[in-house]
């Protein structure tokens, strides 16, 4: 056990120092904006996006106990073929909500439509939030699933939505 604890600190301590060094501060207002933006409908878009081109999503919570994710936009920018987001720091780390965290993986799945994202946010301690997200690229559909475990209790959240390119 004492051997699992202090693996588990190395593999905490190495992510942090990964997502420290892919931090940004965010250039655009618009990932600063406060107020909502409904989207009744998606648009079409290709995969990779073009350096500096913003992927703005909206959705609703379906199910699940995470009140951060009740109604939401979501934000991704690419850089450098990467896909930056800010979502998880504004709602897990308030302190940090102009920092940009790279998606950890963005793959196209086999269909050849859909955009798969993996975005987890560890913390020095055992807590664990984590989202999968898929972007159908063809009609701009939104679907997420994300967990919050803080080892002694343990909530979920499913939305759906809406997704368009900006800028």
């Amino acid at each position: 056990m004492k051997k699992f604890l202090l693996v588990f600190s190395v593999f905490l301590l190495v992510s942090n120092i990964v997502f420290a060094k892919t931090d940004l501060n965010c250039p655009d207002k618009i990932l600063e904006k406060k107020n909502l933006t409904v989207l009744k409908s998606g648009v079409p878009f290709t995969y990779p996006l073009k350096d500096g081109a913003i992927l703005e999503c909206y959705a609703k919570r379906l199910d699940g106990s995470i009140d951060d994710f009740n109604e939401y936009n979501d934000y991704f920018v690419m850089r450098n073929g990467h896909l930056y987001s800010n979502t998880m720091h504004k709602i897990y780390k308030p302190h940090k909500k102009v920092m940009l965290k790279k998606v950890d993986r963005a793959s196209m799945l086999n269909d050849g439509k859909t955009l798969k994202l993996y975005d987890p946010l560890w913390e020095w301690s055992i807590r664990h939030h984590m989202r999968t997200i898929k972007i159908n690229t063809q009609t701009g559909e939104y679907f997420m699933t994300g967990t919050q475990d803080n080892w002694m209790w343990y909530r979920n959240i499913t939305s759906s939505g809406y997704c368009r390119v900006i800028q």
